[in-house]
């Protein structure tokens, strides 16, 4: 798992992690990049608009703050810098916005069920 992950970091290996895709027959997909791109931009949105939601729940202004500016950088690496780096940003911006917000709600949760 290490070396998958190792492999993403490195641009060069790009190669290789499409040649491990099509060992596992994820090849077939390609055809259907342009689809993926699309519904990738769509997640985009409804994860700020979910952010948007979870801020009348909990009224916490950072995490729809970072929802929000992870998800400019997503379109701004997209369509005005041509960044990778920061399209990568920015979604892990949002996993990361997305789970101090599950782990806030639910943990609370799991803490009140153990006493």
């Amino acid at each position: 798992m290490g070396a998958v992950v190792a492999a993403a970091a490195c641009p060069v290996c790009f190669p290789k992690l499409a040649l491990i895709g099509a060992l596992f027959g994820l090849g077939a997909f390609g055809a259907y990049e342009s689809q993926f791109f699309i519904a990738a931009q769509i997640l985009v949105a409804v994860a700020v608009f979910g952010h948007a939601l979870a801020y009348l729940r909990h009224r916490n202004r950072w995490l729809p703050a970072a929802a929000i500016a992870s998800a400019a950088a997503v379109f701004g690496g997209l369509y005005w810098a041509r960044a990778e780096i920061l399209v990568y940003a920015g979604f892990a911006g949002l996993i990361i916005a997305s789970a101090t917000d599950f782990w806030t709600r639910f943990g609370r949760r799991l803490q009140w069920n153990n006493e």
